[in-house]
């Protein structure tokens, strides 16, 4: 009996994810972080350097956590991937990567107390720049987890078991960074990055276990530089490869529009579904709005998806227009907040 209800289950999957077809497409959507026209340079900072009695506690904290210079190396590489992003996104006409900063007693993972509006306006005044990107906490924070067990190995006496040591190292990186407008005297944004990376080596004993994980100053590097690249990307409009669902079966029309579309023909598509929006049935209309969203956002009209996916929803219950049309929303909302900043940028 449990194998009836099992295959049942598997059987009712199949059909109603079956009924939706995918496709994949690339929005586009504002600036995460809104900066006027008339910020055309920008200075790059490395301010996560300790001084003081904190630096003596990164020097502690480094030899138990196995990270040796880590920090020091990351958040170079850091600061210098959002300076090479800066400079390679065309938003800014003049981009300065300049000196790091020291900051005493710095704590490793959380915001100090931001710069004074005097000395940023300095420093900007100094270096021909009128915004400065301030790299302000960088951590890696480094676990170790060991292991042993008994395993068959082939020797000339034949198979035996001998002992192999596992360590697996998982570094977490956290990077802090801030943006300084002396003229208005505000911070424009204030957001961490995370991420982290794993390393696992073995050997017949654990110092060849652990020598297996060691020098991840490289890896570390690598991934620092891509963090800091991503957090400049929050300036300039921002583009995703996304996948959209949308359905194939209920109607003749639908399974011909989905033919249609296999063949880039969306147009054509969009003929079929729009007169099955007119359907007596009801699940059929309510899919046929659905589809119709998915072509909206295709041609580009995001505020006529939304209406779509509203119509699915609301109209016709289409359960999963509710979770697109939250998905449309929020695209909608972001494009009329840039549309104001940008209107009130134009008037100034």
């Amino acid at each position: 009996m449990k194998r009836i209800y099992f295959l049942s289950f598997f059987a009712l999957l199949f059909v109603v994810t079956s009924c939706k077809h995918q496709v994949y497409l690339t929005i586009s959507d504002p600036p995460i972080v809104f900066l006027e026209k008339e910020y055309e340079t920008a200075g790059v900072i490395n301010r996560t350097f300790s001084s003081g009695a904190g630096k003596v506690v990164d020097i502690v904290d480094n030899a138990l956590s196995l990270e040796g210079k880590l920090d020091e190396t990351g958040s170079n590489a850091a600061a210098q991937g959002m300076f090479d992003e800066l400079t390679t996104n065309k938003r800014f006409t003049y981009v300065a990567l300049l000196d790091s900063m020291t900051l005493d007693n710095r704590a490793a993972d959380i915001f100090p107390a931001p710069m004074d509006w005097n000395e940023v306006q300095q420093i900007c005044d100094a270096n021909g720049v009128q915004v400065l990107f301030v790299l302000e906490v960088f951590d890696t924070d480094t676990k170790v987890n060991y292991d042993m067990q008994m395993v068959n190995q082939n020797t000339p006496l034949g198979s035996v078991q001998v002992p192999r040591h596992r360590a697996t190292s998982t570094t977490r990186i956290t990077t802090g960074w801030r943006i300084y407008d002396p003229k208005n005297k505000i911070i424009r944004d204030e957001y961490f990055v995370r991420d982290r990376i794993s390393k696992t080596g073995s050997g017949i004993n654990p110092v060849k276990a652990l020598s297996a994980i060691m020098g991840r100053d490289q890896i570390v590097k690598n991934l620092s530089t891509q963090m800091g690249r991503a957090y400049a990307s929050r300036v300039r409009r921002q583009y995703f490869r996304v996948y959209r669902d949308y359905y194939n079966k209920g109607s003749r029309n639908l399974k011909i529009a989905r033919r249609r579309a296999d063949l880039n023909d969306w147009d054509g598509a969009a003929e079929l579904w729009l007169k099955d929006t007119e359907s007596p049935k009801r699940k059929v209309a309510g899919r046929a709005c659905h589809n119709m969203a998915v072509y909206s956002e295709i041609q580009g009209d995001v505020y006529a998806a939304q209406e779509w996916a509203q119509k699915a929803y609301v109209d016709y219950n289409i359960k999963y227009s509710k979770k697109y049309g939250q998905i449309l929303s929020n695209r909608v909302y972001r494009i009329e907040r840039n549309n104001r900043l940008e209107q009130n940028d134009n008037q100034n």
